[in-house]
């Protein structure tokens, strides 16, 4: 009787001890279930012209509805963002994985491949070519690169917004007069810029001629003759005065990056820039490879509200040599891990 007595014991204590971890596991899971986040679909892209060593990607998601994002570039940075984009540079060549963490759950990838980037024969990165002062509607101008190291070209003549010309040395004929802005971009690379102005004169207007071709000179008289008129068919053609050339004030390289960042400081404005452009302030300026007037670059400095937020930024003017005016400017610029990346 008491070794039946024993037995029931122990068979209650076994069901015991099946019954309360069972239960304890049924109770994490009801636990997990509540607070799982179920991850949306979402993918991110890469996009860059050559995929360059020290050239910027820019990576964008069409995640939404998130609370906090986390990219990591695949070399050891990456940043914490508000935003579903951002852009980075790559030191070394390589395959990378970037990733985008939502929500510190939801993860999604992208690879690329970086190659390091191509030797440059002009260290400042600036075209040089042939270009003449002035032109005439209807008639060929010639235009040729003297750059060492170029082995491609893309040439804009300032009356499309097409590639004109693509050989080393070609011949232009405009159609339209006026102040012409002439660029030139070698070797596929944006940082390779040349620019220069030409004035392109009217067409010369034919003379007319009688029936024995000889040259009738046409007068608008108001009023009867003088009588002391003379032959018009003579006129004394007077020289018109030089103009008189007004030379902007001198600006190194790094004098122009102090007053960048001072934008940023909101010290300055893109209106005290221009006794360097003489008055022209639509010059386009070269950010990052990215091209824009230089009013909208003071504004892209103007909104990161502090230079702080600049981690490297170097400048290179371009300068009409007879007038000393800013006529085009290289800016290369960094900002620091996670901020506002979404501005550059």
């Amino acid at each position: 009787m008491n070794k039946h007595i024993l037995n029931q014991r122990v068979d209650d204590r076994a069901i015991l001890t099946m019954i309360i971890p069972a239960v304890l596991s049924l109770l994490v899971m009801a636990w997990r279930f509540t607070n799982h986040t179920v991850c949306q679909s979402f993918n991110i892209t890469a996009h860059s012209n050559h995929y360059y060593t020290g050239e910027v990607v820019r990576f964008e998601s069409n995640i939404a509805n998130y609370k906090t994002l986390r990219w990591d570039f695949g070399d050891d940075q990456g940043n914490d963002s508000k935003i579903s984009s951002a852009v980075h540079a790559y030191d070394q060549p390589g395959e990378y994985t970037a990733t985008l963490t939502v929500n510190g759950e939801c993860t999604e990838y992208v690879r690329l491949v970086i190659v390091p980037a191509p030797h440059v024969e002009n260290p400042r990165l600036t075209a040089t070519f042939i270009c003449p002062q002035s032109a005439e509607v209807g008639k060929p101008v010639q235009f040729t690169d003297t750059t060492r190291g170029a082995t491609r070209w893309e040439w804009r003549f300032g009356e499309t917004a097409t590639v004109d010309a693509t050989e080393k040395a070609p011949k232009y004929i405009y159609t339209t007069p006026g102040l012409k802005t002439v660029t030139v971009v070698i070797n596929d690379d944006q940082q390779q810029l040349g620019l220069c102005k030409i004035y392109v004169n009217p067409a010369a207007s034919p003379k007319r001629k009688d029936r024995n071709d000889r040259p009738v000179i046409v007068v608008n008289r108001v009023g009867p003759p003088a009588k002391d008129a003379v032959d018009t068919t003579e006129k004394k053609t007077k020289t018109p005065a030089e103009p008189v050339v007004t030379k902007a004030p001198e600006i190194s390289d790094a004098g122009f990056e102090v007053l960048l960042r001072a934008v940023a400081n909101k010290q300055k404005t893109a209106d005290h820039f221009a006794p360097y452009f003489c008055g022209n302030l639509n010059v386009q300026a070269n950010l990052n490879g990215q091209m824009m007037p230089f009013t909208e670059l003071c504004n892209k400095f103007s909104a990161l509200k502090s230079e702080k937020k600049i981690k490297k930024l170097t400048v290179q003017l371009v300068k009409n040599e007879q007038t000393n005016c800013i006529i085009a400017l290289f800016v290369n610029m960094k900002e620091k891990e996670g901020l506002f990346n979404k501005i550059f």
